[in-house]
Parts: structure tokens; C-alpha cells; sequence
């Protein structure tokens, strides 16, 4: 990604990144928003529960979020926002928006019905025209930056933009993150931002720039189905009821229960399969309390590397994994972050980050805008910012 490596070397570059708990999409995304940990914004895994289990459904809709986003501040103070593809907005009041769609077996319907009623009207021909954009890869990134391109052209230009580009997403989950495919998907990526960076060369004053990942993929060999224990304990019925219940972030997952009985007997059958496999083990509530995690999950689960959970009831616990890569692990020590960079309008240049606490991100975004995220529970990194510019 020489792009991507040329402003990183320009200006500022996190060499680690602590993460959240969970390292997962909707979490990282809305803790980017807000600088605060999933037990305060409330996004606490990608997919919800119900009653019968957890469901598809993902984290989407921007009412879920209980803090009040950066995207927001911006429309507050008068700002102009662009979000494209950004986890987490939908139905959030944003002036130009094209929300993430969730495809499954409808997918081209499911990308419709986005751009039909939750989209910014104006675009909604552009993405219903875009049929090979529907899933995640190269035709949904040239798209949205297609849109951003436009959007920087105008008079004036936004104040903020969101923005994802997930190209080497299908590449990292279905070859693996030290794949061909992923180095290539990546190359993609890099392209794209080339030409973001060309279409932001003519806005009056520049831009800052804030490229971010948000889950770091790890190989994965085995998957691992806690539910089957949990079912094998008389804990939980597919589809129907549940006692106890794991719901998985890839490599850590977290246990519910509906009473303290039943957590007692999910933790002691979890904590029995773990010693039988040697693929994962048990952190308390002690553990999650620190790390933020979700305060309505009992205990965790953190899988070693190359194994990941899956959220299925039936089937063996251990079998071949159907994906070669994952995220959602718990990010300490020797396992791998996410990327950050800092560059342009406002910010240093030449400046290496040991350890940067992705808690910090939103708020040191806020003060380039020369706004506050209060209450965070991240600060703004001012020794990474140059003083008295202000960012567009």
C-alpha cells in the first residue's frame, strides 16, 4: 500500500494500536465516534440477541448508539457530513448518506430498500444503478468514493467525511490475511485512496486525513462452537429458548445467561471444554469490567490463535473453519492491531506513535474540527496535532 505508506511517513503513524473489547466492527466504529468503550456507547458485539438465540441482524441503526457521535457534533455546529458505508448510521441525520447495507439471500433487494428509503434521495439512482456493489469488495469502494469525489467538489466542501473502504474484506476472511488475494485486495485499496487524496488536492486549505483499520484479521484454521456445549448442558435449545447463551466476536466470544444458576453451570461446562481442547479459555466479569467489554455478559471466552468461534448450535465443537481469516480477537501482547494514520491539515509531520489507544482516535479527530467529544473516556493527543490550525 505505497500510498498509504507515504502519508503514514509524512505524518503520523501508530507503530500498535490498543483496541477494544471486542476488536469487532460495529464497536471499533462507534468507539471511533464517541472515544468511549463499548459498556458506555452500548455497541457491545456486531450482531444483537433475542430471545431465541442471537439474530442476523446487525448493529446498524444509529439510535442504538447512546452517546452522541462525532458525525453529529459536525451537524450540530452547522457542518456539512458525508457518510458513506459507515457502520452504524443508519437512520443517523447525516446530509449525504448511503448507510451499510446488509445483504444475505435478497442481497440485491436488501441494497435497494438502502437506497430507496435510507440513503440521501439524490443518490438513490446512482446505487440501485450500482448492481455489482451490493457485497462488500472492488465495485461497493469505487463507488462510495465515487460519491466522496463529488462530495469534496462541491462549494463548500464538507466539513467531515466517513468513509470505508472494505475491499480486502471477502480477501482476508475467505484466503486469509497472508494471502495473495489479500495483498492484492489491499493494493486495491491503496488505489482508491490515491484518488481520494487527488480529489481532496483542490479544497480550499487542504484536508486531514484519519485512515483507520478497524479489526485486525489473524489466520484461523479451527472453529469452535461453545453453543454446543451449552445445548449438551440442557442450556439452550436452537431456535427456540435459551438459559445461557454465547454470542461470538471471531476470536473471543461472550456468555449470557438469564440467571446466576445458569451462568454457574454455562461457566463450569465452558470451563470444562476448555481444558479438553486447549483452544481457548475463561476470563471473568473482573476481566470485562476492565476492558469495557458488554457489563450484560457474565464471563468471556478468548480462543488461541488460529481458532475462532461461531455462533452455531449444531454441529461438533471443533471443525475445519469455513473462514481462513478473523478478527475479533482480544489484541495484547504479540497478537496484531489495526493500523492508524494521522496526515495533512493540522497535523505533524514525521511523528511515530509507540502505543496508541484507539479510545484517543475520536476525540484527537474532534480536535482538529476544534470540537470535544465530552464525555469521552479518550483524550485528544495534542502533541500529535499542530496548534491554533483548524481542519476541514
Amino acid at each position: 500500500m505505497p500510498w498509504l505508506a507515504a502519508i503514514a511517513r509524512a505524518g503520523v503513524a501508530a507503530e500498535r494500536v490498543e483496541s477494544i473489547t471486542p476488536s469487532a466492527t460495529y464497536p471499533v466504529h462507534a468507539t471511533l465516534m464517541t472515544g468511549l468503550a463499548p459498556d458506555m456507547h452500548g455497541i457491545h458485539s456486531n450482531r444483537r440477541i433475542g430471545e431465541q438465540g442471537v439474530r442476523d441482524e446487525l448493529h446498524r441503526h444509529a439510535s442504538l448508539l447512546r452517546a452522541v457521535p462525532l458525525w453529529q457534533r459536525v451537524v450540530q455546529e452547522g457542518g456539512a457530513v458525508v457518510a458513506l458505508d459507515w457502520p452504524g448510521t443508519l437512520g443517523a441525520d447525516v446530509p449525504v448518506l448511503v448507510p451499510d447495507a446488509a445483504p444475505g439471500s435478497g442481497a440485491q433487494d436488501a441494497w435497494n430498500m438502502v437506497a430507496a428509503r435510507d440513503g440521501t434521495p439524490e443518490l438513490a439512482g446512482i446505487i440501485r444503478a450500482a448492481a455489482d456493489a451490493v457485497r462488500p469488495g472492488r465495485a461497493r469502494d469505487e463507488l462510495v468514493s465515487r460519491i466522496a469525489c463529488a462530495a469534496f467538489a462541491a462549494d463548500p466542501a464538507p466539513r467531515l467525511v466517513l468513509l470505508r473502504l472494505r475491499g480486502a474484506e471477502p480477501s482476508l476472511v475467505g484466503s486469509g490475511p497472508r494471502s495473495a488475494a489479500a495483498a492484492s485486495a489491499f493494493g486495491r485499496v491503496d488505489a482508491h485512496l490515491a484518488d481520494l487524496l487527488a480529489c481532496t488536492a483542490e479544497v480550499p486549505g487542504g484536508v486531514a486525513v484519519i485512515a483507520s483499520g478497524d479489526v485486525a484479521y489473524e489466520p484461523t484454521h479451527t472453529m469452535l462452537r461453545p453453543n454446543r456445549v451449552l445445548s449438551e448442558a440442557g442450556l439452550l435449545e436452537a431456535n427456540t429458548a435459551w438459559q445461557a447463551l454465547v454470542r461470538s466476536n471471531g476470536g473471543s466470544a461472550f456468555v449470557y445467561a438469564s440467571e446466576e444458576r445458569a451462568a454457574i453451570d454455562a461457566r463450569r461446562a465452558l470451563g470444562r471444554a476448555a481444558q479438553e481442547t486447549g483452544a481457548f479459555r475463561v476470563i471473568g466479569a473482573e476481566e470485562m469490567i476492565a476492558r469495557g467489554a458488554d457489563p450484560d455478559a457474565w464471563f468471556g471466552l478468548v480462543a488461541d490463535a488460529g481458532f475462532v468461534f461461531v455462533d452455531d448450535v449444531e454441529g461438533p465443537l471443533e471443525a475445519p473453519a469455513r473462514m481462513l481469516g478473523s478478527g475479533g480477537g482480544l489484541e495484547r501482547g504479540h497478537r496484531p492491531t489495526a493500523g492508524l494514520v494521522f496526515w495533512g491539515r493540522g497535523v505533524r509531520s514525521g511523528v511515530r506513535v509507540p502505543v496508541f489507544s484507539l479510545l484517543d482516535a475520536g476525540p484527537t479527530a474532534a480536535a482538529l474540527l476544534d470540537l470535544s467529544l465530552e464525555p469521552a473516556k479518550g483524550r485528544p493527543r495534542l502533541g500529535l496535532l499542530r496548534r491554533g490550525v483548524r481542519s476541514e
